[in-house]
């Protein structure tokens, strides 16, 4: 369970710094992808980033 806390986290972060403009949506998808990579997490790989936020 330390994992998917420590995704949530970062997902978290990421997604705040996207919607204070701090990260472009090319940067903020590649984050997000690079983390579900890395966390394993199987999902929506979509390039519509707004669709994977909401």
């Amino acid at each position: 369970m330390r994992k998917e806390l420590e995704y949530a986290k970062k997902i978290t972060v990421i997604t705040k710094l996207f919607h204070s403009k701090l990260l472009s949506e090319k940067e903020y998808e590649k984050i997000r992808r690079k983390l579900m990579d890395s966390y394993l997490i199987v999902g929506e790989r979509s390039d519509d980033s707004m669709k994977a936020i909401a």
